[in-house]
């Protein structure tokens, strides 16, 4: 993008997860390049002039529950602002199914990230689990003007499931290299002859550890 752009960032700040980092990170990103960003997220009371913050019910770091009136607080919001765009950083809470109405109405282009649990393996409980979240909101992404996600295989799902080819984007997660790049370890000076490989993260089955 070479011109600035308004653009409501709809994630999470609190409890931390990966996707706190990753909308933490992509906004400072963008905040550098010239871009004028307002937060979206759960929270009691706004901290700053740089976010918009909604009420809830209930937060975890797996999903929020929304008051009642907040998708009308989400609407209202993003009328008075008016972004020349809209991202959401999904699964947040149960306001993810309205995002896209929301933003046909008032004509705001809607791409979202979704950071859901994959796993490829078809004999697991928790591959049964994720695919059932694939399902439940592909015809909301398929109403995205685009829909960023992390892999070829997350692609050809999603595709089976009805969300257009053309509205899908696939960015490989990557790596910061100025803040992880190799050094010097003990691990290193012990075994001098080893290929080591050090996995940072949660230890859960879509991670693919073995």
């Amino acid at each position: 993008m070479n011109a600035n752009y308004k653009i409501a960032w709809v994630g999470k700040k609190s409890p931390f997860c990966g996707n706190v980092t990753y909308s933490r990170e992509i906004v400072r990103l963008l905040s550098l390049k010239g871009h004028e960003i307002k937060f979206i997220h759960f929270a009691e009371e706004q901290s700053d002039e740089q976010e918009i913050t909604i009420p809830y019910l209930y937060k975890s770091q797996i999903y929020v529950i929304p008051t009642l009136n907040a998708s009308k607080i989400l609407f209202d919001s993003l009328k008075e602002w008016q972004p020349d765009l809209v991202h959401a950083s999904l699964p947040i809470s149960s306001l993810d199914f309205t995002l896209p109405e929301i933003c046909q109405k008032l004509r705001i282009p809607l791409v979202a990230t979704f950071h859901n649990a994959f796993d490829r393996r078809p004999n697991l409980l928790n591959a049964h689990r994720f695919l059932f979240s694939y399902q439940l909101y592909a015809p909301y992404l398929g109403e995205c003007n685009r829909v960023v996600i992390f892999s070829d295989l997350q692609k050809q799902l999603l595709e089976r499931m009805g969300v257009q080819s053309q509205r899908i984007e696939i960015v490989p997660n990557g790596i910061d290299t100025v803040k992880f790049s190799p050094a010097s370890s003990m691990l290193k000076e012990k075994y001098p002859d080893k290929f080591i490989i050090t996995f940072l993260g949660r230890i859960a089955p879509e991670k693919g550890l073995e």
